[in-house]
Parts: C-alpha cells; structure tokens; sequence
C-alpha cells in the first residue's frame, strides 16, 4: 500500500487442512469471501493420501478443515470447488518449480462474523513476510524477506537464519505486516549448501491469474479503486509534488494526516504525490485532515486545496477529528434539547431545501445514538452552496457551521455546553480560513433568533399588498405592480405607502418593501426577526416576490427580498372560502417559520385548494 498502510495487524489469518487418515496438519489455507478456502492443489492431495503432485482432479471430495480464530476455534468439512493441479510441462520451468497448485474449498456451512478474510497485497522484493505452521499455534511460525519475485514464483529466505519450513506450511498466507495484508501461499522449499534457508511461494499477482482463468474470480477481493480517471487527480498531483512536498514540515503533515485517518505510516521518506492524491480521493476526510495539517504553514495552498474541494463538490468539510467532536457533543445533549435541533437549523438555514426525513428522530429516547445527528452532518457538509468565496476571497461561514451556532445558542442548556460548540466551530473555521468577524455575525444571529424563540413574541411585519397591472404597454414587456404598505411594529397595522395605483416594477417594489422594513421600530433589538407579509389574489399566486431584487442607487448589495426576512403569502380569496378562523391559522403557522418545515407547492399539490388554502413559505 506504499507510505500509508492500515494500522496495526489484522487478525491472525489461520486455517489448518487435516489429514484423513490422522487428523494431523496436512497443510494450512486463507479465507476466501462466501464461505471459501483458498490452499494449494497438493495440500489436499496431501490430506486425501494422494502423491503431492498428482494433477488428477480428485472428484467431489471433502476435507477436513479448522480455521482458528482470537478466541476459539470452529471445526467444519470443506468441499473441493476448483481445482488448479500443479504443471511442470508449461513454461520451461526448473526442477523447484511448477505452475498451478492452487484448489478452493467450499465450507458446508456460515462462519460466525468474527471470521474475516484478510486483504491481499501484491508480492515485491523486500517484503518481510511470516508463514503460520498448518497446526494454526500462534507461536509457530518462520519469518523471512522476500528476495526475488517475478509475478510467477516468489523466493522468501531466512538470511542467516535456517529457515525451518515443512509441508505442514504449505497452502498458509505468507502474511505482510508492512502491508497488513496477504501477499502469496506457500508452497515449497528449497534448500542451499545443505541448509534450509530459502522457500518459495505463489504470489498473489499469478493467485489472482489462475483463480480468473477457472472461473472463480467473483471470489477475488475487490481491487483498489482506480482514481486516474477523477478530475481532480491532476490538480491534486501537481499541487502536492510541488514546493510544498520540499518544505521541512512536510512529513510533519503526512503523518499528520495519517494519524487522523486512523493510518500507519513507513518510518522514514514521504507518500508519492500520486499515493497522496489516490488516498485523498478515496477516503472522504482525508483532504480536510491536510488542509489543518498544511495551514500552519502554508496558508495560500490550504486555501487551494479548500478551493479544490469545492470545486469538484467533495462531500466532506470536518477532518475525522473535527466529526467526532461534534458527534460527541451533539449525542450528549439531553432528549429535550434535541428535540430543539430541527428548528434551530431551519432558522440557521431558511433558504436551504432540507429534506423533512432528515429533521425527524431528534429528542426521542434513542436520539443518543447518533442516527440522526449523522445524517444531518452529512447532508449539511455537502451544502457548498452556502459556502461561496466573500468579495475579498474569503469562504463565507458554511452551512454546517452555521447550523452549529443556532444549535449552540438555542438548544445547548448550559454555558459550558455552548461554549464547547462555540470553541468546536471557531476552530473550524480557522482552519476553513473564515473570517473572524463572518463567524460573529452568525453567532449574533443565532443568539437573536434564540432570545425572540424563547420570548415568543410575534413578528413585527410589513404588510404589501400587491396586484398586476400587466405588462402592455410598457416598453420593455416586463410585468408591471400596484403597490400598498402597512408596517406593523407591535401597536397594530399603520399605512405607509401612497401613489398606490402608479405601475411599479418588481425591482422597485422590492425597493419600496425594504424601504418600509427599515421605517420598522423594533420593540426588541433582540426580538424575532421581520416578516414580510404579501397579500395577493389568486391570480398573483406565481408571483416570484421572493427572489426579487430591489433597484436604485441606494441598493449597494442587491440581495432577493425573501434573502434576509421570512416572507409569507396571504391570499383573501382562498381564506374567505373557510372563513376568518383560516387567519388564525396563518397568524400561528407563521410565528413558527423558524422551527417548522416549509410546505413546498409543486405540481403534484397545486391542483389540491385545500392544500393551498393553508399554504405558508419563506423565501
């Protein structure tokens, strides 16, 4: 696997084929996936009491089999599945050496789960490798080095050492620590100048060739996935083999990132920039884990490489430590807190289409496991909409985080609870390179949204009422609206438009709405934010008022109307046909617009007036 390999060793992969006539150790075997064993062909000519090399194919046999696991041992038949006999007559091969020798074996019946096929790995030169006794004792076993290997054969020698091998080895993993995986069978041994210092086995390049050739490669493990193709592969390539690679504190950041993926590393040297780009690309927090690595020394390459990430729509945000501490922290909040979430991140996000199966679960007794805390991080790390570049090239505060700060100020119960968030997402996004001064802005706007939550006061409003005029016969063809204002800061409604018959625009009514939203007296500063309520006919139902932008000089940052404020729609007609009580009704349904799920009209709804008829949206 190169510089990055899997931490630690798998388990002990032994598997003993038993001789028929005794019982004893004939020679050992590896797991395959769906109940299969992998050996050598004269493993069970061996077990059967056959000539080692006979090529026969043995028939519908079965053998004896124990597979050896970390605390107990399970005994079972195997069934002969595919045979492989060994082949001198192909390939010119020397008196040491034959091709084939493989058979696979099929058990009778489930292994518990605790029994799993370990990883196989390309044999190479210099691999020190360790073969297990067909006995399956753990403290029985030859270590030795790889010191040649063609694809065909591998030669593995005990150096000075005698390498005591005998048939009893044969059919056994010869087991790469390194590697943490397989890398061949056993198969024979040799000996030099009298002493038994060298072995050869079958590595796992000509396993996987003859295994294809008998029709059994669905038994194959799945190989490494091939990322050259990904578009990201160059950039990444070319970005990690450049200066950076070169600097001091390179290594530094490797086992960094090795360590938070939960990987060992070689001691010395560095990755490839290709492994690098292979492991970034195939383990989804890995490329965060570099950019927190990278940004104390270099800012402007963590920013390119966030800048990648982006682009290309990598699903992760949080580096595998930042998860768990959230993860951790958001399990800890009691049942009622919880149930808090789902609002707290409808307020943090109105603009955002959050699915509702996605905002369900929280608050119940088994909200402690994490299910829908999981989902949600998940869905809310891919929301890179929410994440784009400010003017002066800074992200802005993503989704997630934000999301975080509404959690924190509305549903933590105790300071050092929001606290501990605040601290979690301040580190976030320092890494992320976010501004100080955009994270605090989000964080007065959580707290305001909790004061006004806890408070429930209503909403002050401006309310527009607003019909067309059509679009003839104005130049441009564009539709053209009649515009009435009333304000209304908590002493009732006040009019504050007049000339309400002259044509506007949708960007001068959108002027003149914000206008009226600013003429508000607020009777908190910390109270629910402002709603803007539009009242239309029928026919004006369509109307996108949400997404219009206000015109003037004085628009210095034209943003959609529905952007900053709730913005709800009162149609008259659909509520005269159930009476006052539907007014009611709205009055409710929008003093939650922060903690309830928006109802989408689409098609499927819109034909439905009682689905209508009590409709209410923010933009």
């Amino acid at each position: 696997m190169g510089w990055f390999h899997p931490r630690g060793s798998a388990p002990r992969p032994a598997v003993s084929i038993l001789a028929k006539d005794d019982g004893r150790p004939a020679g050992a075997g590896v797991l395959l996936p769906r109940q299969h064993l992998l050996t050598c062909a004269h493993v069970v000519n061996s077990a059967l009491g056959k000539d080692m090399l006979a090529p026969d194919h043995p028939g519908s046999v079965t053998v004896s089999v124990r597979i050896h696991g970390p605390e107990h041992t399970v005994e079972a038949d195997a069934e002969l599945t595919a045979w492989i006999p060994p082949r001198r007559d192909d390939g010119g091969l020397g008196a040491f050496e034959w091709n084939g020798d493989l058979a696979v074996l099929r058990l009778a019946g489930a292994l518990p789960s605790v029994f799993e096929p370990p990883r196989w790995h390309p044999m190479a030169r210099r691999q020190f490798v360790r073969a297990w006794h067909g006995s399956g004792e753990p403290g029985v076993f030859a270590d030795a080095e790889v010191s040649e290997c063609d694809g065909r054969f591998g030669y593995f020698d005990g150096a000075e050492r005698t390498l005591d091998i005998e048939p009893a080895y044969s059919g056994g993993p010869l087991w790469s620590n390194e590697e943490s995986a397989v890398v061949g069978l056993v198969t024979a041994k040799l000996r030099v100048r009298g002493e038994l210092r060298r072995a050869w086995g079958i590595p796992w390049q000509r396993v996987a060739r003859e295994l294809r050739h008998a029709g059994v490669d669905h038994l194959l493990p799945r190989a490494e996935e091939d990322v050259t193709d990904h578009p990201l592969y160059g950039e990444l390539t070319a970005l990690l083999d450049g200066p950076l690679s070169l600097s001091e504190g390179w290594v530094r950041c490797c086992r960094a990132v090795a360590r938070q993926c939960g990987l060992d590393h070689r001691a010395d040297g560095a990755p490839s920039a290709e492994e690098f780009a292979r492991l970034l690309l195939t383990r989804g927090r890995a490329l965060p884990a570099l950019v927190e690595a990278v940004r104390p020394t270099s800012e402007p390459i963590a920013d390119d490489l966030l800048a990648l990430g982006r682009r290309h729509g990598l699903p992760k945000l949080l580096t595998p430590g930042e998860y768990e501490r959230l993860l951790r922290r958001l399990r800890a909040l009691p049942p009622a807190s919880a149930a808090g979430v789902p609002g707290a991140v409808r307020a943090a996000l109105s603009l955002a289409a959050l699915p509702g199966a996605l905002l369900a679960g929280f608050g119940g007794d088994g909200h402690g496991d994490g299910g829908p805390f999981e989902a949600l991080i998940a869905h809310l790390e891919g929301l890179y909409g929410d994440s784009a570049p400010t003017d002066d090239g800074r992200p802005a505060v993503p989704a997630l985080l934000r999301a975080v700060e509404f959690v924190a100020a509305g549903c933590c119960p105790t300071a050092a609870e929001r606290a501990e968030l605040w601290g979690w997402s301040a580190a976030v996004a320092r890494r992320l390179g976010v501004h100080e001064a955009a994270l605090r802005d989000r964080r007065h706007d959580a707290e305001q949204w909790a004061r006004g939550a806890s408070r429930g006061t209503a909403p002050p409003r401006v309310v527009a009422k607003l019909s067309s005029c059509g679009s003839a016969p104005v130049p441009d063809g564009e539709e053209r609206y009649r515009l009435r204002l009333w304000c209304d800061d908590g002493e009732g409604l006040r009019q504050v438009s007049d000339d309400s018959e002259r044509p506007r625009s949708a960007e001068e009514a959108a002027r003149e709405i914000l206008d009226a939203v600013g003429s508000l007296r607020r009777p908190d500063p910390a109270g629910p934010r402002f709603v803007i309520e539009l009242v239309v006919d029928r026919d004006a139902l369509e109307v996108p008022a949400d997404s219009w932008k206000p015109a003037g000089a004085g628009a210095l940052l034209p943003v959609p109307l529905g952007a900053p404020y709730p913005l709800v729609v009162n149609c008259p007609e659909l509520r005269e046909l159930n009476g006052e009580a539907m007014l009611d009704q709205w009055r409710e349904r929008w003093a939650r617009l922060d903690s309830e799920e928006p109802v989408h009209i689409d098609d499927a709804t819109a034909p439905d007036p009682e689905r209508c008829a009590v409709c209410s949206w923010s933009g």
